[in-house]
């Protein structure tokens, strides 16, 4: 007999001038590859409607995607911020902590690990070269395909990434320009890139409760083992 496959929620994004939803296909088949069941999630901010919708769900995925507005960590939208999203983040804040206070796996990849951060509590940089003007930082908008690896990232033991890929330094893709700032209650650093920015976090007291700055659903194709992460997310999930 067939054991039931766990169903992912994955978050879309959202393209407001032709009011159409959409998702890069890397999530899905990341998803289906790991043993999952993925479940495109519909865009609301409709709370109970959210509520039931989680409930239903094994994991949550919180994809890549825009910026978050500054209003949630309480600061103005500075002019080197990019385009906001505000229906994403509502549901998706709303939802990252429906997650993580009912101890459902979820896993935030760049954008979904900084509202991870954001809805518990932390906050980001809205542009880190901005904001952390005189320091030497790596490039992390790479001129270079999407699935490419431009830096290594320094993982600490005893992690769930460090459990997922069992090395403690991987080399990963960058494409992003906010990153987490002030860590929020609840959470750690689990790993770093050279320059000190924060890689990815997770929750200390939830099953699953993981955020990446990385792109791991561009990157399996090319290099199976980030297809780890999503295994180990999945595997949480049954």
């Amino acid at each position: 007999m067939t054991s039931r496959k766990p169903i992912i929620g994955i978050t879309p994004g959202i393209d407001y001038g032709e009011n159409k939803l959409y998702i890069n296909n890397g999530y899905m088949e990341a998803i289906r590859l790991a043993g999952g069941l993925p479940v495109l999630l519909p865009l609301t901010d409709d709370v109970e409607f959210l509520k039931n919708t989680i409930a239903r769900f094994d994991g949550i995925l919180l994809s890549g995607g825009s910026d978050v507005d500054a209003k949630y960590w309480g600061e103005p939208n500075y002019t080197y911020g990019g385009e906001i999203s505000p229906l994403r983040d509502e549901m998706e804040i709303f939802t990252a902590k429906e997650a993580i206070a009912s101890d459902k796996p979820i896993l935030g990849i760049c954008r979904g690990c900084q509202v991870m951060n954001i809805a518990l509590g932390g906050t980001i940089y809205q542009d880190i070269y901005e904001e952390q003007k005189g320091k030497l930082l790596y490039k992390h908008s790479q001129n270079a395909p999407k699935w490419y690896p431009t830096h290594e990232i320094y993982i600490e033991k005893d992690t769930k990434v460090f459990k997922a890929h069992k090395e403690e330094i991987i080399r990963v893709n960058s494409f992003h320009h906010q990153a987490i700032k002030d860590v929020a209650p609840g959470f750690i650093v689990s790993s770093r890139c050279g320059d000190g920015i924060i890689e990815s976090i997770e929750h200390t007291s939830c099953k699953f409760a993981v955020g990446v700055q990385w792109h791991p659903e561009v990157m399996w194709e090319k290099d199976a083992t980030h297809l780890k992460l999503f295994i180990k997310f999945v595997s949480s999930c049954q």
